[in-house]
């Protein structure tokens, strides 16, 4: 007890504290928004009418220009307190897009209660704000519904407070509790819709008091299908795209503005991939029950977001059955690789879209499941460097003495029961290969015992097979990417 009392007497002696956590900025201060330029509105509502009748134009009237479209909807809640800290953010970065990348946008202001579940009335929902909050029964239903509409929601934590991170992160589990909330990583097409981003600039508060995780954009999301359809910025951006020089845990004004005009850029070009997704459909023979010695499949589960395109493999295995006649089980199961049950299935799929880590169980157990037989079709999903290079990682500690080779021109993957010698590829590869539209097709593998254990293709299949619009996949065409399920299939089959 002495000893004790010695030590508290010391450090009240010679000032030595415990270091605690940096708290956060305090708001900025309630201000009124300033005017409005011809291109920003924060309209209550935008209700589309009629238009009316015709009227002629006098020769000396000047016809107004149309209004432009409404991009973004700032949530208002019943607290002014709260979200209305920041009345200028959207004015500042609808003017920011204007000058730099020469489009126009309006914005409006909603509580969430009035937002339209059609994307098309409000492409992008906007909620900033520095307190906790909750979204009630009936916002959740009715945002689960306009995202998977296609519509995107953004949340800010305003001066970076974490209480209104937290809550983000709360609220994007309860609308998409099926979807995994995930660091997006630089390979992220949101980091390049317009400008290139890569390293960032933070605010000196942020510098000072020694939050800064690294020098890089710090941006969760959760997915629809490769979409990211929920965004959630740890550091605030409203300050910097209004230029406003308040202390905050957020990036410096001109990264925070390249940010929300990439985050615009890149909700807008994904609306309508939101809205092409195939629905599944369930294969059963002439008595609907399951076809009887069908390919059953099992889709591992791993810590990286995992769940990809839902219905692209079914949709595969539609394509199966109809060029091969082969019976398909399309009760797809859900496994991780320490799972037993994998024993139970002969083939095995695995993608992602960033990087993900196998554990020792999982790593020992799949070396097992391709040593008895089993066969593991890898691809990365969107053609994602990230989860490229995971996989090679990871591949090559399950199999170190069994390196992944490309599969040479006229292997059977390549040519039965399809002939495939090139590959026509999607917008988005093609761009990045100088402008080709068609390729030699690339997949790498592993052989054991005489046979292929493994098939890995480093460029996107799922979309293809699910013919869904991805317009920044680095992939094959649908009529390419099926030609390659069923062959890699076909192939699987024979081991």
């Amino acid at each position: 007890m002495r000893k004790l009392f010695l030590i508290l007497a010391a450090s009240a002696l010679f000032g030595i504290r415990a270091k605690a956590d940096p708290q956060a900025p305090e708001p900025p201060p309630l201000e009124k928004p300033k005017p409005k330029s011809a291109n920003v509105s924060s309209a209550e509502t935008m209700i589309t009418l009629p238009p009316p009748p015709a009227t002629p134009i006098k020769r000396q009237e000047k016809k107004n220009p149309p209004k432009p479209p409404s991009l973004i909807t700032k949530i208002r809640s019943a607290d002014d307190e709260d979200w209305a800290r920041s009345p200028n953010d959207l004015r500042g970065l609808l003017e920011s897009m204007s000058a730099e990348m020469g489009v126009n946008f309006t914005s409006q202001v909603k509580p969430f209660k009035k937002v339209s579940p059609n994307p098309e009335d409000n492409p992008v929902l906007y909620r900033s704000g520095y307190k906790t909050f909750e979204l009630s029964t009936d916002e959740i239903s009715l945002l689960r519904q306009y995202l998977h509409n296609g519509g995107t929601i953004v949340f800010n934590s305003l001066v970076g407070n974490p209480n209104s991170y937290e809550s983000a992160k709360r609220a994007a589990q309860l609308l998409l509790p099926e979807g995994q909330l995930y660091r997006l990583r630089t390979d992220h097409p949101l980091f390049s819709s317009y400008f290139q981003i890569g390293e960032v600039k933070f605010r000196d508060r942020m510098v000072r008091d020694g939050v800064v995780v690294d020098n890089y954009p710090f941006i969760e999301g959760i997915d629809i299908d490769n979409r990211t359809a929920i965004i959630i910025s740890r550091w605030d951006f409203a300050l910097g795209w209004s230029k406003n020089a308040h202390e905050s845990w957020g990036y410096a004004d001109d990264d925070a503005r390249r940010l929300g005009a990439n985050i615009m850029a890149y909700a807008t070009a994904m609306k309508k991939s939101g809205q092409s997704v195939g629905q599944s459909v369930v294969l059963e023979n002439a008595s609907g029950t399951k076809p009887a010695g069908a390919v059953r499949i099992g889709q591992v589960k791993h810590n990286g977001p995992w769940k990809t395109r839902e219905t692209a493999l079914p949709m595969l295995l539609g394509e199966l059955n109809k060029v091969t006649g082969t019976q398909v089980s399309f009760e797809i199961k859900q496994v991780t690789l320490d799972d037993q049950a994998i024993f139970e299935l002969p083939f095995l799929y695995l993608s992602g879209t960033t990087d993900f880590t196998l554990s020792p169980e999982e790593t020992a157990n799949l070396k097992r499941y391709l040593g008895n037989g089993g066969v593991l079709l890898a691809e990365a999903s969107e053609g994602r460097d990230s989860f490229d290079k995971a996989f090679r990682r990871e591949i090559a500690k399950v199999l170190p003495q069994s390196p992944l080779q490309p599969f040479k021109p006229g292997s059977p993957v390549f040519s039965s029961p399809r002939q495939i010698t090139s590959a026509r590829v999607r917008p988005a590869l093609a761009a990045a290969r100088g402008n080709q539209v068609e390729i030699a097709p690339e997949l790498l593998g592993i052989e054991l015992d005489g046979g292929v254990a493994v098939v890995y293709s480093p460029y996107d299949l799922g979309a293809g097979w699910e013919k869904a619009l991805a317009p920044y996949a680095l992939g094959y065409e649908p009529s390419t990417a099926t030609d390659l399920g069923i062959n890699i299939f076909c192939q699987a089959l024979t081991r």
